[in-house]
């Protein structure tokens, strides 16, 4: 055989060496020892074969360790973007509404993009056409459908306000003449919103002042009725004038002097 020839079949014998013996995780070895181990294998020992790192370990580079590193785990407040492997590290991002404080993520805080835009992975981008954030949400709110509600658009919306709607109002009216002739004018109304629910300070507003005037009337009744009371006894403690009463002798009445000579019966006698 000639050079070439024994020069192939010493590579080929490496390589069945290396794979058979010394396992596919070997990049070089010496004599039986691997010295140095593929991504995703590890090297236990100093003159031995390259292992497998575990399900919970990686190796990313050629190495000759006697460890793998561990995997980070995308949990609570993180979520995966890629799982680990025997080759690569998982790739963790934060929840929705969180933001990453750094390239590795390895801690999120509460984000909160500006008026007029909405989170999109990491970043703060405007709202889509047709939807809008006044800075208090999160995500992005289409606009109101001003067909659906029987108006017309008056102001259009933005990324930052909602549109704002409006109706017709036909009103009919008849003009003078020979002919009553009916026209039409039009007046442009806005449309309510509907109305929200009475809030907690709404009826702290109501109650409250209907409390106070309620206990102010309860006052004056009791005091009217007190008042009274006073008065009456107040009169009743005035002494009463004594009024005296003389008898008045009736210049009236005349008496006639009774008849000293003879009863009444006694006749009367005629003298000669």
């Amino acid at each position: 055989m000639d050079t070439v020839t024994w020069s192939l079949l010493f590579g080929v014998l490496q390589v069945l060496y290396i794979e058979v013996v010394l396992g596919n995780g070997c990049f070089t070895f010496q004599g039986s020892c691997c010295i140095l181990c593929n991504p995703g294998y590890f090297l236990p020992q100093e003159c031995g074969t390259c292992t497998p790192c575990p399900a919970t370990g990686y190796t990313d580079k050629r190495n000759n360790k006697s460890y793998c590193d561990h995997c980070q785990r995308c949990e609570g407040i993180f979520r995966y973007v890629e799982k680990c492997s025997s080759t690569r590290n998982a790739v963790c991002t934060c929840i929705p509404g969180k933001k990453c404080t750094d390239e590795k993520c390895k801690r999120c805080k509460t984000d909160r993009c500006p008026a007029g835009q909405r989170l999109v992975g990491q970043k703060c981008m405007n709202c889509p056409l047709g939807t809008f954030n006044t800075g208090a949400e999160h995500v992005c709110t289409p606009w109101k459908n001003c067909t659906a509600l029987g108006g017309v658009i008056i102001n259009n919306g933005s990324h930052t306000s909602d549109v704002v709607c409006g109706g017709y109002v036909t009103k009919k009216t008849q003009s003078p003449g020979p002919t009553a002739a009916v026209t039409t004018t039009t007046k442009l109304r806005s449309v309510p919103e509907p109305s929200p629910g009475l809030s907690n300070l709404d009826i702290a507003c109501i109650v409250v002042p209907s409390a106070v005037v309620l206990f102010l009337i309860a006052i004056c009744v009791l005091w009217r009725e007190k008042l009274t009371e006073k008065m009456k006894h107040l009169f009743q403690n005035i002494p009463k004038p004594i009024v005296k009463q003389t008898e008045e002798e009736d210049g009236c009445s005349c008496h006639f002097p009774e008849e000293e000579n003879g009863a009444e019966d006694e006749p009367m006698t005629l003298e000669a």
